[in-house]
């Protein structure tokens, strides 16, 4: 029997609501989806936004405000005197391998991983430089900042260069304050991120990656050596990774004999007539070259300008933020290499070294260059009667420490190649 008219008409009017009250369901729970994967999208970008907005809020911020701690003289100096005290850190000595570990261990204790460069020489079996690095934004550009922890002992007047019975030195000012300094920059980048994550939740890092170094074999080892000087750091330049540049590197070698350390009447007995000791940058040069052309290198316009640029940063630091006196801090072309910043600029990369004391070397007669160099008076004892005791001496170290301090930060806020017109070279 079939169902009458009336009954089909009904049934069908049923399903064709049931399948338009579906086809409404799903458009709505469609539309809902929509719409909350737009109200996610909008979230997600707005607190993408709002975290980008504050990541360039927090980078205008750094740009505004000097560094948020600064470098502490004392622990380096003790850091010196701990060095000085391992004895006559002659390469391939006992003395020599003691310093070693323990950069290498200062290094561990501040959060580094350490890389040990071996290598050896016709005089040297077991020479090492200690290398610790923070990552940068740019993995492969560097500033590397170094000093050298062997020492010597030879003579120093009418011929250069002769050892002799019982002369043995304590590095004391060659160069265990380059080494110390290097451990002090190393532990207060540490400290400015942990400080950043800290207080702002961020991951501070530089824009360039940082190499703090401690090299072996700086030393000449004397007139019956068949070997120059400089080892450690040539090592390291000539074994850099492919696509690496060095934006600059930064020598530190004997300073702290410095301004304002006044001369003391030990020093004015001896002819120093003037107030202070100087502060030198020993830097590529802007103007006289003719020292490395001479030794082959080809200098190029960029090497200028990145010269130039240098020395501008550099007086920019000393003189406009620091307000250090231009007659005591000097920012000068390097025309006599003497320490490891020659095998950077030699090879095209920018450099300065930090030099303490005076401009001229002792065998030019410089009755203000004192330095205790080379010599039984590297000691930590003498350092402080040249500098009236210790403070004064820390007084010295701090002048350079603050500079480098400032450097690093430059670099933190993003502004290492944005100097000011008026930067005074």
């Amino acid at each position: 029997m079939c169902p009458l008219p009336s009954v089909v008409e009904e049934q069908s009017a049923q399903h064709m609501q049931a399948m338009s009250a579906r086809k409404v369901t799903s458009i709505l729970i469609t539309g809902i989806v929509v719409l909350a994967g737009f109200l996610a999208a909008v979230v997600f970008l707005s607190i993408n936004w709002l975290d980008s907005m504050e990541d360039q809020l927090l980078e205008e911020e750094l740009k505004e405000i000097p560094p948020p701690t600064w470098p502490i003289p004392s622990d380096v100096v003790n850091d010196i005197e701990t060095l000085a005290d391992f004895g006559y850190r002659k390469i391939d000595t006992v003395a020599h391998s003691n310093a070693g570990d323990f950069i290498q261990f200062r290094f561990e204790d501040l959060g580094y991983e350490v890389e040990v460069q071996n290598f050896t020489t016709e005089l040297c079996e077991d020479c090492r430089n200690y290398v610790a690095t923070i990552e940068g934004e740019n993995p492969d550009s560097w500033i590397v900042v170094g000093g050298h922890y062997d020492a010597i002992c030879y003579s120093q007047q009418i011929i250069i260069g002769i050892e002799y019975p019982g002369c043995t030195s304590q590095g004391a000012y060659d160069d265990a304050t380059g080494v110390a300094s290097v451990l002090e920059l190393a532990r207060l980048m540490k400290e400015w991120q942990q400080l950043a994550w800290d207080e702002l939740d961020i991951e501070l890092k530089p824009k360039h990656t940082w190499k703090f170094a401690a090299w072996d074999y700086e030393e000449w080892q004397g007139s019956g050596s068949p070997e120059g000087a400089g080892y450690g750091s040539e090592t390291f330049v000539t074994t850099l990774p492919d696509g690496v540049e060095i934006a600059t590197y930064i020598n530190l070698d004997m300073y702290g004999l410095n301004w304002p350390v006044e001369t003391q009447l030990v020093s004015q007995l001896s002819g120093c007539d003037e107030d202070y000791f100087h502060l030198y940058l020993f830097t590529s040069p802007v103007d006289d070259w003719s020292y490395y052309e001479d030794r082959g290198l080809n200098v190029t316009d960029e090497m200028r300008e990145q010269a130039t640029l240098l020395q501008e940063r550099l007086g920019f630091v000393l003189h406009e933020e620091l307000q250090y006196p231009s007659e005591w801090v000097v920012v000068l072309d390097d025309t006599k290499g003497n320490s490891d910043h020659y095998n950077f600029i030699s090879r095209g990369w920018p450099a300065t070294w930090f030099r303490g004391m005076h401009e001229y070397l002792q065998e030019e007669d410089d009755t203000c260059e004192q330095s205790p160099k080379h010599a039984p008076t590297d000691r930590v004892d003498v350092v402080y009667s040249l500098a009236g005791g210790r403070s004064g001496f820390e007084a010295g170290m701090q002048t350079g420490l603050d500079a480098l301090a400032s450097l690093m930060w430059m670099d933190v806020q993003g502004s290492w190649d944005l100097v000011p017109t008026d930067a005074a070279p």
